[in-house]
C-alpha cells in the first residue's frame, strides 16, 4: 500500500504542470496613414485674372471667352499614390460654373480640366464633386492643368466679375 500512495504521488507531480502568473501586460498602439502631398506655395492661393471681355463677344447662351489656363501643383508624393480632387464652390445653373457675386449679370465662371498645362481647352469639371486625377509618377510631383473661363448663362449686363472656389485633394 505504501507503494501505491508513493507511485500516486510521484505520478501526481509529474503530471502537475508549471504554474504561471501574469507579470506583464502588453498594450500595442499605432496608426495607418494614408500617404498625402505638400501643395506648392504657388498654388495654394490664386487670383487667376480672366482680363476684360465685351458682352458682344459671347455670341450666344453657352458661350465662352477668355479661357486662362492656370494649374494646381502637388510635391512630396508617394510614388503612386493616387490623386482625387474636389473643388468647391457656389454652382450657378451649370454644373461646372461658379457663380458670379460681381455686377455682371448671366454670366460665371467655368472651370474646365485641361490635358496638358497650357491648354486653353479642356473638359468641364463638376464643382462640390470627388474626381478622380490619377496616379504620382516618379518624379513625386502631380501637376494638375486648370482652365478658367468666362460663361454665358443668359441675356447678359456689364459689371465685375468674381468668384470663389475651395480646393480638397484626396489620397489613396
Amino acid at each position: 500500500m505504501k507503494r501505491l500512495i508513493s507511485g500516486l504521488a510521484v505520478l501526481g507531480l509529474m503530471s502537475a504542470g508549471p504554474a504561471f502568473a501574469v507579470d506583464a501586460t502588453l498594450n500595442f498602439t499605432g496608426t495607418i496613414i494614408l500617404p498625402t502631398c505638400t501643395v506648392d506655395s504657388g498654388s495654394v492661393s490664386q487670383t487667376i485674372d480672366l482680363k476684360t471681355a465685351k458682352t458682344t463677344d459671347f455670341l450666344s447662351v453657352n458661350s465662352t471667352n477668355n479661357a486662362t489656363p492656370f494649374s494646381l501643383l502637388l510635391k512630396s508624393c508617394a510614388v503612386n499614390t493616387n490623386v482625387s480632387m474636389t473643388i468647391y464652390g457656389t454652382v450657378d445653373t451649370v454644373q461646372s460654373v461658379l457663380k458670379n457675386t460681381g455686377t455682371a449679370s448671366q454670366v460665371g465662371v467655368q472651370l474646365l480640366k485641361a490635358v496638358n498645362v497650357g491648354d486653353t481647352t479642356g473638359t468641364p469639371f463638376p464643382l462640390n464633386t470627388q474626381t478622380t486625377i490619377g496616379a504620382v509618377d516618379a518624379t513625386n510631383t502631380m501637376t494638375i492643368p486648370m482652365v478658367a473661363q468666362f460663361y454665358r448663362l443668359g441675356t447678359m449686363t456689364g459689371g465685375t466679375v468674381t468668384a470663389t472656389a475651395t480646393v480638397n485633394f484626396g489620397y489613396n
